[in-house]
């Protein structure tokens, strides 16, 4: 079980510290311990669900606090995060309400789109493990990938932090799936990297189709 899923009896920011540090740092031994525990019926969806959301609102929150940064010395012509200003918005009295109202706007949305791309990332994800020998059941596949999004961290360093986070991800899947599955490293390989190769060979083709249409 991971600490976080007994925040109650250990304390949140404890919780949250210690498993986001085994997570990273001791993958092998956070995913066995999570293994371990797996099975029982009190290691539900809502920890892991709730752990990735807040990570993924920091990688939002720094995302738009470089996205400023970068306007403000003029690294931008405009804001990439929000969309372009209207004309009655040109007011500076009200500039900061509109960024206000954007912010907000854009935790809600990202909120339900970030929920539906993770359920679709564990369907697909799990349809792959268990096409290789998995026998973990998929609520076990969403924890794995819920306690892994605390790589979005390195959202705080600008330009390079999203490739760390994608690989350090990537890796942390790897094991994950790896340790509760009692799969090979290439077969745990091949489930994390057949999803995406299946996905972009969807998405190439879809843009070849566009493209071809115009």
């Amino acid at each position: 079980m991971a600490d976080f899923d007994d925040i109650k009896e250990i304390g949140f920011f404890k919780a949250l510290f210690s498993t986001w540090s085994k997570s990273l740092f001791s993958p092998e031994i956070f995913y066995k311990e999570l293994n371990n525990a797996g099975a029982k019926e009190e290691n539900g969806i809502s920890k892991p669900y709730f752990y990735a959301l807040l990570f993924t609102y920091i990688n939002l929150v720094f995302s738009f606090f470089w996205e400023v940064i970068f306007f403000k010395i003029g690294f931008y012509k405009n804001y990439v995060v929000l969309p372009k200003i209207p004309l009655f918005f040109t007011n500076k009295s009200f500039l900061d309400i509109y960024i206000v109202i954007g912010i907000v706007f854009l935790l809600l949305l990202l909120g339900i789109l970030y929920t539906i791309f993770l359920i679709l990332l564990t369907i697909i994800i799990h349809g792959f493990i268990m096409l290789f020998g998995g026998k973990r059941s998929i609520r076990n596949t969403f924890r794995i990938i819920g306690y892994a999004s605390g790589v979005g961290i390195f959202s705080i360093f600008p330009i390079f932090g999203y490739n760390i986070s994608a690989a350090w991800f990537a890796a942390l899947l790897i094991i994950g799936i790896k340790e509760t599955n009692g799969l090979s490293t290439p077969r745990s390989i091949s489930a994390l990297l057949l999803p995406f190769i299946f996905i972009s060979l969807i998405l190439v083709a879809f843009f070849i189709k566009i493209l071809a249409a115009r």
